[in-house]
């Protein structure tokens, strides 16, 4: 199957080193065309092990950000580190960035600001954004229009909101990327949005290593996953997978320009 892994951490894999190598090499048994690895999570301006293994895999992708988690970090030291990695070629977007209400890792008003500057940035640079939301679709919806989020082109990742919030979004020309959530029982209405999206704006991803898929929820996740991922998404659009595992890989292709 075709398909390409949207979104996964591989800076976080347990081990890094040969770990990383085994699950690359898992995912690429798997079928997977390329993997877009996101950097800078856990530590703003600091993406040194995501674009080292970029360095050495080409088929490998690199998004670099700072995420809401942290977004307290986002000194101007900070957001000079983020300026300059952008320029690596293998750098292909900004995030993942924007609001997480629901731990508050970072006070509010300081993951707004960062947001909003970081979006500032991918104007400047002109990259799409991949943006983090949780409990704020009403904060995040408003910054993205304020900020001109459809002049920048970007995705909802890992995307676990309603049919509102993805209209919304798409109205503002993102894509939309589900990860395992939608194999999930309960998953009723993320599947609805799945099912209703233009086929054209439909990404896959593991946001590895969380959020395995059935059957192996509760598991550490690895992009090779991102094949059930498809799986499902093809069942509920009523296609075969090897279809939207093309759909999802060039639509990660396009919107990254690789």
């Amino acid at each position: 199957m075709r398909c390409i892994d949207s979104h996964a951490h591989l800076d976080m894999a347990r081990g890094g080193g040969p770990e990383v190598e085994q699950i690359l090499g898992r995912a690429w048994d798997a079928g997977l065309e390329a993997v877009v690895a996101i950097a800078g999570a856990s530590d703003p301006g600091e993406f040194g092990d995501t674009l080292a293994i970029a360095r050495s895999e080409p088929r490998i992708r690199v998004v670099t950000g700072i995420h809401p988690h942290v977004s307290s970090g986002a000194s101007p030291d900070a957001l000079d580190k983020l300026r300059f990695a952008l320029d690596e070629p293998a750098v292909v977007a900004l995030g993942e960035i924007g609001l997480d209400y629901h731990y508050n890792h970072s006070p509010p008003v300081d993951q707004r600001r960062a947001f909003v500057r970081q979006l500032r940035m991918a104007h400047d640079v002109r990259v799409p954004v991949v943006i983090h939301t949780r409990e704020a679709d009403d904060d995040t919806l408003a910054i993205l229009r304020d900020e001109g989020a459809d002049e920048l082109g970007g995705v909802i990742h890992c995307y676990s909101s309603g049919r509102a919030f993805g209209q919304a979004a798409l109205d503002l020309g993102l894509h939309l990327s589900f990860s395992g959530i939608v194999t999930f029982p309960r998953a009723d209405e993320i599947r609805e949005v799945a099912a209703d999206a233009p086929a054209d704006r439909l990404l896959a991803e593991t946001d590895s290593p969380f959020l395995s898929p059935v059957p192996f929820r509760g598991k550490v996740n690895e992009p090779a996953r991102v094949v059930h991922v498809v799986e499902k998404l093809a069942e509920i659009r009523g296609v075969e997978a090897d279809e939207m595992g093309g759909i999802t890989a060039d639509n990660t292709r396009k919107l990254f320009g690789f």
